[in-house]
């Protein structure tokens, strides 16, 4: 149950990332290239979160299946 909790956060983490960049992407065409810069890097550090809470739901998937497999 952890790991599919975990597997959905790292899913809507990803898809945060995108609407960051697509943000990014409408602040430099505005040219407020501060803004444009500041939420790429929120859009890197989401994405870099959402790739990590998916190796943890990935660890926790193994450490389901191989508690239920020695009960």
């Amino acid at each position: 149950m952890r790991a599919k909790l975990y597997s959905v956060l790292s899913l809507l983490l990803i898809g945060l990332s995108i609407y960051f960049f697509f943000r990014t992407l409408t602040f430099l065409t505005s040219k407020d290239y501060v803004g444009g810069l500041v939420t790429a890097l929120i859009g890197f550090i989401v994405i870099r979160f959402g790739v990590e809470l998916s190796r943890v739901a990935i660890v926790a998937d193994v450490e389901e299946q191989s508690s239920q497999s020695n009960h």
